[in-house]
C-alpha cells in the first residue's frame, strides 16, 4: 500500500498494483500524468488540510486511473525538479517524501510523493498570496480558502488537539483507576509516562480488534536485554473503547505497568521505575531512579512507535511525550561509565522540580531515520532537568553503540 509502506522500498510494481485498485482521487489522494509548477497547489493544498499522496505518471479518467497504467519516460533530476518547484512557488516551503520507480528497463518511472500533514500551516503559493485546502470534490480538488474556509481549518486542528489531550487523560483515568482496583496507593515515586500520537489526530487508523493481539506483536523491539511493549506475552490483552490495554501490577511492592493501544494512533506507557530499599542505617525506606531506564526505555518506546505507525499505516507527524511524577523524594543515580571511558558514574542527584515534561514532534521517518538523535535529545534535556549536566551526546552515544543501537 502506497500511503503505508516505507518511501524508499515502493516499487513500480507496487504502483500499478495500486492503481489497479481504482481508487478515486480524493481528499488525500492526486493522479498526475507529469510533474510541472501546478503541482505546488496540490502539495501545499494537501498540508494544509491532512496530508496526502500524489503518484505521478498516471492518467485519470474519472478520477481514477486510466487503465493499464506503465507510467512517463524516465528522465534525471526528477526530485530536484520537485524541490525546485516547491522553494519557487511554496510559502513556507514543505517537503514530502519523493520516491522514483523505475520499470525494469529503466525506461518508464512513476514518481511518489507523499505530504506528511503541515504543524506550519498555512502554506501559500502564487508569491505568498493564495492559500488552498483538499477537498473531496474531484472537479475542484483544491480550493481556495477564505476566512470562513480558515476558521474551518483552525477549528478542525483544534478539535484534534482536544482529542490528542482527551485520549491523553482518559488513559491516565483508566490507569488511576486500575491501581485503587489493585490496592496500588504509593506509585507516585518516578512514575513515568512515554506517549506517542499524531500530531492532529483526526481519522480512526485501524480496526479496534487489531489491537488487542496483531499489532503489539508487530511492534515488538528487543534490545537492552528486554523488548518493548513490556506487557507483550506477559499478561492478556482487554478491550476499551477504541482499542486495547493492559495492566500489570504487585500490590505489596506497588509495581505498576500499564500500556494502552488506541486506533487514533495513540500508544501509552506507563510504569514505575522506581527501586524503593530500606536503608539499613536510618530503616528510612529510599528510592533511587536510573537514567539508565530512562535511556533504554525512550529508545525502545521509539522503535516501538515507529512500527506501531508502520501497522496502523500512519505516516504523517507525531508527537512524543515524556513525563515524569513526583521526583523530589527520588534519587536518581548516572548513567553507567561506557566501557573503556571513566565517568563519575556513582554520582546521586534528587531533582529539585517534582514532575518534568518533555515533548517532541516529528515526522513517522523520523522515528525511523533519526532515533539515535531523538534518544539523545530527550536524553540530554532530561539529564539536564535532574541536575547531570555533565552528561553529553558523545558518552550517550557510546552507550547506544555498547547495546547496538547506533
Amino acid at each position: 500500500m502506497l500511503y503505508t509502506k516505507p518511501i524508499t522500498e515502493i516499487t513500480y510494481v507496487d504502483v500499478i498494483d495500486f492503481c489497479k485498485q481504482s481508487l478515486k482521487e480524493n481528499i488525500n489522494l492526486d493522479y498526475k500524468l507529469d510533474v510541472d509548477t501546478g503541482i505546488a497547489k496540490t502539495i501545499a493544498a494537501m498540508a494544509n488540510t491532512w496530508g496526502g499522496l500524489i503518484v505521478v505518471g498516471v492518467e485519470d479518467e474519472d478520477s481514477k486511473p486510466k487503465l493499464p497504467v506503465e507510467g512517463i519516460p524516465y528522465r534525471e533530476h526528477i526530485e530536484e525538479q520537485i524541490n525546485n518547484i516547491i522553494l519557487g512557488n511554496i510559502t513556507p516551503p514543505t517537503f514530502p517524501e519523493v520516491k522514483v520507480c523505475l520499470s525494469e528497463n529503466k525506461e518508464k518511472m512513476f514518481v511518489v510523493i507523499r505530504i506528511p500533514q503541515s504543524n506550519l500551516t498555512p502554506h501559500a503559493i502564487r508569491g505568498n498570496t493564495r492559500v488552498y485546502i483538499r477537498t473531496n470534490t474531484s472537479n475542484e480538488p483544491e480550493e481556495e480558502i477564505t476566512i470562513e474556509k480558515l476558521g474551518w481549518l483552525v477549528d478542525k486542528r483544534k478539535k484534534s488537539l482536544d482529542l490528542k489531550e482527551q485520549l491523553h487523560q482518559e488513559a491516565d483515568r483508566r490507569f488511576e483507576k486500575l491501581c485503587r482496583i489493585q490496592g496500588i496507593k504509593n506509585f507516585r515515586h518516578n512514575d513515568v509516562s512515554l506517549m506517542t500520537s499524531p500530531l492532529y489526530p483526526f481519522e480512526i487508523l485501524t480496526k479496534k480488534e487489531q489491537l488487542i493481539r496483531e499489532i503489539p506483536e508487530r511492534m515488538r523491539t528487543e534490545a537492552w536485554g528486554r523488548y518493548f511493549p513490556k506487557t507483550l506475552h506477559r499478561t492478556s490483552y482487554e478491550a476499551i473503547n477504541g482499542g486495547s490495554y493492559a495492566f500489570i501490577s504487585n500490590g505489596q511492592s506497588g509495581y505498576f505497568l500499564y500500556e494502552e493501544f488506541n486506533h487514533y494512533g495513540l500508544f501509552y506507557h506507563r510504569e514505575d521505575w522506581c527501586k524503593s530499599d530500606k536503608d539499613e542505617e536510618t530503616g528510612e525506606i529510599k528510592h533511587t531512579g536510573f537514567l539508565h531506564s530512562y535511556l533504554s526505555e525512550i529508545d525502545l518506546m521509539i522503535e516501538s512507535a515507529s512500527k506501531f505507525y508502520s501497522a496502523v499505516g500512519y505516516w504523517g507527524l507525531v508527537e512524543i511525550k515524556v513525563i515524569a511524577r513526583e521526583l523530589e523524594e527520588v534519587n536518581f543515580r548516572d548513567l553507567p561509565a561506557p566501557k573503556g571511558f571513566y565517568k563519575f558514574d556513582k554520582l546521586e542527584k534528587r531533582p529539585i522540580d517534582n514532575n518534568l515534561e518533555f515533548t517532541k514532534e516529528v515526522s513517522v521517518r523520523e522515528l525511523v531515520e533519526k532515533r539515535v538523535a531523538l534518544v539523545t535529545y530527550l536524553m540530554l534535556d532530561l539529564s539536564w532537568a535532574l541536575g547531570f549536566t555533565h552528561i553529553d551526546e558523545e558518552g550517550i552515544g557510546r552507550l547506544l553503540e555498547e547495546q547496538g543501537r547506533l
